[in-house]
């Protein structure tokens, strides 16, 4: 990774990105677009968005059935930018990013759970609200080591 890269993923976390919700919890966005919440607390984008890259692995039923057609499994992996960026987050920052990023990457990084009020496909992203007190992880072995965090 090129020292450009290191420094723009340090600066995504040093400007002053990081925001305290109202339930105490210390979040950073590594999405590109905002997350409001319900305590009203908007997270801007911190410039630095978490992508994951895929791997397909055919997946055949073990008893041939469906022959004619080619399943697979997709695994989800980080980026090398990504996990520099994840260096760069202080422990005890969460940080929000697509259900994507977050089976990707582990914890840390989480999806915000939207309010029963605005969940769903009918709401725009624009207008869908998260609780803050609720986020979604996934049980992948985190990248970096997280101090004081028992998986």
């Amino acid at each position: 990774m090129d020292t450009k890269a290191i420094s723009e993923t340090s600066q995504a976390v040093d400007d002053g990105k990081i925001v305290t919700l109202s339930s105490g919890v210390r979040v950073v966005n590594s999405s590109p677009h905002p997350f409001v919440f319900d305590d009203g607390t908007t997270v801007p984008p911190c410039g630095m968005t978490l992508n994951a890259r895929f791997i397909e692995s055919d997946a055949p039923f073990r008893d041939g059935t469906m022959s004619d057609v080619t399943f697979v499994v997709t695994d989800k992996v980080p980026t090398e930018e990504g996990i520099a960026f994840l260096s760069a987050v202080p422990d005890g920052v969460l940080v929000l990013g697509s259900l994507i990023a977050a089976e990707a990457y582990g914890f840390p990084v989480v999806q915000p759970v939207p309010t029963p009020e605005t969940a769903g496909r009918g709401t725009p992203p624009a207008d869908r609200r998260c609780r803050s007190d609720r986020f979604t992880r996934f049980t992948t072995p985190p990248v970096r080591p997280v101090e004081g965090v028992d998986l």
